[in-house]
C-alpha cells in the first residue's frame, strides 16, 4: 500500500518492480474520474458513458494490454485485481474501489467523486519533435504509442495563458529558460526554441533540451496547475547531471504551487537532490518509496521513508556502492 504525500513522491527500484505501472495506474484512475465528471469522455465514447466504461477504455489505452483481464496478475485459475484509491481533503475522504477479473470484467464503486484537476503524464521521451500531426494521426490509425503520448500532445496543444506571468510561474520558468537559452513556442502546429539569434526547430534541438522545453511549455500554458498531478517516468533520461538537478528543483517548485508529483527514477543525483532539499527545508510533504522483490514473497514489497537515507532497500545506492568497491579493488591491487 502507498500512502502518498501532498508534495513530491519518488519511486525507486530495479526494473520490473512496477514503478511505471504505479504511475500509469494513478494517471488512469484520476483522469477517468475527471473526464467522466466533466462529461469530457474519451474519443469515440458517448458523453453519457458510465465511469466503468471510461476507466476501462483509459486503462486499455494507457497500458495497452490485449484485454482488460490481462492486467490481473498471472496464476492458476480465475483471479482478481483489487484497487482502492483514497483522495483526502481535510477530514473528507473519497474512496474508489475497483475490481478487475482475469475474465475481463471491471466493476467499481465511488459514492462521492473527488474534484480533480488535469493529470499530466510525462513519459521517458520527449514529444515536441513528434508533435506535428500526432493528434490527428493517433485518432485515425492504430498506434504503438500509448494514450499518455496522445493526452500529453493535447495538453501541449493548449495556447499560453493570457497576461503577464505571475510571480510563481516566473520563478519556475526563469531557471528553465536560462538553461534553454530562450523560450519554447508553438507556431502553426510546430514547436520551436526561440533563441536570441533566431528560432530553431524542435527536432534540431538536443533531446534533453527538448524534454526541459516540454516542461517549460506546460507551465506556460497552465496545464500544470494547482491541485493537479504530475506523473513523470525517469525525468533523468537524456538529461545531463546539471539539468537533472534543475529538474528536481522545478518539481519542488511545482509542489509549492499545489501540484502533487509522482516520480519514477533510477538516478542518484535526482533522488539525492530531492532528499537534500527536503532535509534543508524540513519538508514533510516529500516521500521516497522503494519497490523491491524479496525472496519467497509474491509481488512487490513497498518501503516508505521521508528521506532517502531512511530506505533499507535502495537499489540506486547499492549499485553505486558496488561500483565504488570494484574501483577501489582495481586501484589497490590491479585485479578486475
Amino acid at each position: 500500500m502507498f500512502e502518498f504525500e501532498s508534495g513530491v513522491n519518488i519511486l525507486i527500484g530495479e526494473n520490473g518492480t512496477g514503478k511505471s505501472h504505479v504511475l500509469k495506474l494513478i494517471y488512469s484512475l484520476s483522469e477517468a474520474i475527471r473526464r467522466h465528471e466533466t462529461k469530457e469522455g474519451l474519443e469515440g465514447a458517448a458523453r453519457r458513458s458510465t465511469l466503468e466504461d471510461v476507466l476501462a477504455d483509459t486503462l486499455m489505452g494507457v497500458f495497452q494490454p490485449d484485454a482488460i483481464g490481462r492486467l490481473v496478475r498471472r496464476g492458476v485459475g480465475r483471479r482478481k485485481a483489487k484497487i482502492r484509491a483514497v483522495w483526502s481533503a481535510g477530514k473528507k475522504q473519497r474512496v474508489l474501489d475497483v475490481v478487475i477479473t482475469s475474465l475481463g470484467r471491471l466493476t467499481l464503486s465511488l459514492s462521492n467523486p473527488p474534484e480533480l484537476e488535469r493529470a499530466i503524464y510525462l513519459p521517458t521521451r520527449e514529444v515536441l519533435s513528434i508533435f506535428p500531426g500526432f493528434i490527428s494521426s493517433y485518432l485515425k490509425r492504430e498506434s504503438s504509442f500509448d494514450r499518455t503520448f496522445y493526452d500529453l500532445c493535447l495538453a501541449l496543444d493548449a495556447k499560453p495563458l493570457r497576461g503577464s506571468r505571475d510571480e510563481i510561474r516566473s520563478k519556475l520558468l526563469a531557471p528553465i529558460e536560462r538553461e534553454l537559452g530562450g523560450r519554447v513556442v508553438n507556431e502553426n502546429g510546430r514547436f520551436y526554441l526561440k533563441l536570441a539569434d533566431g528560432a530553431m526547430e524542435a527536432p534540431l534541438v538536443a533531446e534533453g533540451i527538448r524534454k526541459l522545453g516540454m516542461l517549460d511549455y506546460l507551465i506556460v500554458n497552465g496545464s500544470l496547475t494547482e491541485n493537479g498531478f504530475l506523473l513523470w517516468d525517469e525525468p533523468e533520461a537524456s538529461l545531463n547531471p546539471r539539468l537533472t538537478k534543475l529538474t528536481g528543483h522545478v518539481v519542488l517548485g511545482l509542489a509549492d504551487t499545489g501540484v502533487q508529483s509522482f516520480i519514477a527514477t533510477h538516478d542518484y543525483i535526482l533522488t539525492s537532490e530531492l532528499s537534500l532539499s527536503a532535509e534543508q527545508q524540513n519538508s514533510s510533504d516529500t516521500a521516497f518509496f522503494a519497490l523491491v522483490r524479496l525472496p519467497d514473497t509474491e509481488g512487490t514489497t513497498i518501503e516508505k521513508g521521508s528521506r532517502l537515507a531512511e530506505l533499507e532497500h535502495n537499489s540506486i545506492l547499492k549499485a553505486m556502492s558496488d561500483l565504488h568497491l570494484r574501483e577501489e579493488q582495481v586501484f589497490l591491487d590491479g585485479t578486475t
